[in-house]
């Protein structure tokens, strides 16, 4: 499990294997070429390594290997460039479909693209039998600034039972990559120090393209006194943190629809994020605060932390939202509906 993108479709998958053969390509770490696991196939293209080192011709070769072996007759993609593009050029030259899917704001912004990336992205575009979104803001920018229509495919969430009282002790949770610039968590350290009567929880493992900052956020956490650094925690043991927690903290300046959103607000956990609100769920459902501004931030956490009788209406909220919105069985079955639309 790497990030938002590898989450979705594993869930997905566990659906979409009682009516399709699902297969995964997925990166070389030593394991065979193929192996089963859970009844779904998994075909491994190139090492991360030689990913992250741009050997594009290993890259190409071994993901045409994959997709190949895999034998699928669609394809579907989340987020990137490189596979993406890959994907939809295998399915040109074969015949097979192809669905790609965004991942982020930034993948319906056309001011993030240089010109390389701009072009391959406009193929995956072009190429891509189906486009998806996470919500209909990214649907309306899709359409705007590429031109292409998609389908709004909500993220999904495996619920399970969890209680909605509280810990009488407060607290407050950040869980995300640490990521310099578009995830801030040096923010998150700054929301500490503000409000130094409140324990606060930090979860996230490195970036892969940053590590060192990892280590210089771990440094400044140990240094505020009522922050508990964690660090990486695995995906099957994060859930207790959410429940646990009395308010979810996002500080992102940039998402599509954190999973992390999905995860409070299953354990009846406001939110509390300074810029992300996707198609301003948290302000039209009362789930929580978009803050906007750092200060308001501040503001909007103190008001929640003293107030639990709005806490704990807002994490009700929260919970009937995902449960109504984001139910993985209604959600497979649209996109189940869309995939037999391609055969």
């Amino acid at each position: 499990m790497v990030g938002g993108a590898e989450l979705q479709y594993t869930m997905l998958s566990e659906q979409l294997k009682n009516h399709f053969n699902v297969s995964f390509i997925v990166f070389d770490h030593g394991q065979d070429s193929h192996i089963k696991v859970n009844n779904i196939d998994l075909f491994k293209a190139c090492t991360f390594n030689e990913f992250s080192q741009k050997k594009y011709f290993k890259i190409i070769i071994a993901t045409f290997k994959a997709l190949n072996y895999s034998g699928a007759d669609i394809f579907m993609s989340r987020s990137g460039r490189i596979f993406p593009a890959i994907i939809a050029f295998y399915c040109f030259i074969t015949g097979k479909k192809f669905i790609y899917s965004i991942a982020s704001d930034m993948d319906v912004d056309i001011t993030n693209f240089g010109y390389i990336e701009l072009i391959l992205y406009r193929f995956i575009l072009k190429r891509a039998n189906m486009v998806t979104s996470q919500s209909h803001f990214q649907k309306k920018l899709l359409k705007k600034n590429f031109g292409r229509e998609s389908y709004v495919i909500k993220n999904v969430y495996s619920l399970k039972k969890r209680k909605s009282e509280k810990n009488v002790e407060k607290s407050i949770l950040w869980v995300s990559t640490i990521k310099k610039g578009w995830k801030n968590p040096d923010l998150y350290l700054e929301l500490a120090r503000k409000i130094p009567n409140i324990p606060f929880v930090m979860i996230g493992g490195p970036s892969n393209d940053d590590p060192n900052y990892y280590q210089e956020i771990k440094m400044k956490a140990k240094n505020i006194s009522n922050l508990d650094f964690k660090g990486y925690i695995p995906y099957n043991k994060i859930g207790s943190y959410f429940t646990d927690a009395s308010i979810f903290v996002n500080t992102s300046s940039v998402e599509g629809f954190p999973n992390t959103f999905l995860q409070a607000w299953e354990s009846y956990t406001p939110v509390v994020s300074l810029y992300i609100d996707p198609d301003e769920v948290i302000c039209n459902n009362n789930l929580g605060f978009h803050s906007k501004e750092f200060e308001k931030m501040v503001k909007d956490v103190k008001i929640l932390i003293n107030n639990n009788e709005l806490r704990n209406q807002m994490g009700q909220n929260g919970r009937n939202f995902i449960e109504k919105e984001h139910n993985i069985n209604n959600i497979s079955c649209k996109l189940i509906k869309l995939l037999n639309s391609l055969n």
